[in-house]
């Protein structure tokens, strides 16, 4: 291992050849460590095309530069992005308001099938939220001691696209999928939520901060009322519980950026 002068990480081998299977989640924790050059072996040679495949679509600049019969060298070759962190952060806000009003939409329209496009917006979301922790991780945030808030108010935004995208597929593969009327309308609170922490986010407003409180003590206890309901789906029950909680942790860690 080595320190360069951007970062206190700069240069790894990593052996995954017993956990093959893990190879690209260890990868992805070396990602967001903020190495900028991996050396990985791998248990057989086939994998490296998966590799290559999975860090273009989730890990913005790594590149695979060497390749052996079962290692690879893998270095970040864009800089130039490292600046673009305030920037990509507020996609990430963006991304997963509009695949959360996207599927809204599908669903009161009845076009389940539509679900399906909204997918490839939480991949989206993935790749900057990667990006945005290696950031984070190598150079720590604009103010440093906010660093850790920050970072989990991105983990937690992930989350959120995650929960949407396991909603949407369960929902795909269900046959005559639906939401009821009421379902509906605590699921369009719950985006309303988002949208108040995202506007909270970018403007301190302590009457959004308290609406906030307020709505998530409202969603979860309608929610838990409707496992009563044979009609309404305990799944999708759970998706929008997790949801509303997650936008509901951010709140501390938001609070931290302001104190």
């Amino acid at each position: 291992m080595q320190s360069g002068g951007e970062g206190p990480l700069q240069s790894i081998k990593v052996n995954a050849v017993d956990i093959n299977l893990f190879a690209f989640r260890s990868l992805c924790a070396v990602y967001k460590s903020g190495y900028d050059e991996v050396e990985l072996q791998i248990g057989d040679g086939s994998s490296i095309k998966d590799l290559s495949r999975q860090m273009t679509a989730m890990l913005p600049g790594y590149e695979i530069v060497d390749q052996f019969s079962n290692t690879c060298v893998i270095k970040n070759i864009s800089k130039g992005l490292d600046s673009e962190f305030d920037t990509i952060l507020r996609k990430i806000f963006l991304i997963t308001k509009t695949m959360a009003s996207n599927t809204l939409t599908a669903l009161k329209d009845k076009k389940i099938s539509k679900l399906d496009d909204t997918l490839t917006y939480e991949e989206t979301a993935n790749r900057f939220c990667n990006f945005c922790e290696r950031m984070l991780n190598k150079r720590g945030y604009k103010d440093a001691e906010k660093t850790s808030f920050v970072y989990n108010i991105i983990w937690e935004l992930e989350k959120v696209s995650d929960e949407l995208k396991y909603m949407n597929i369960y929902l795909l593969n269900k046959k005559n999928a639906r939401l009821s009327p009421e379902l509906l309308d605590i699921f369009e609170n719950v985006i309303e939520m988002l949208n108040t922490f995202y506007e909270a986010f970018y403007k301190y407003d302590p009457k959004k901060i308290q609406k906030i409180a307020e709505m998530r003590k409202k969603l979860i206890s309608e929610l838990n009322n409707r496992f009563e309901d044979k009609k309404a789906d305990p799944k999708i029950i759970h998706h929008l519980i997790n949801m509303t909680q997650m936008i509901f942790n951010m709140m501390g860690s938001y609070l931290g950026t302001k104190f």
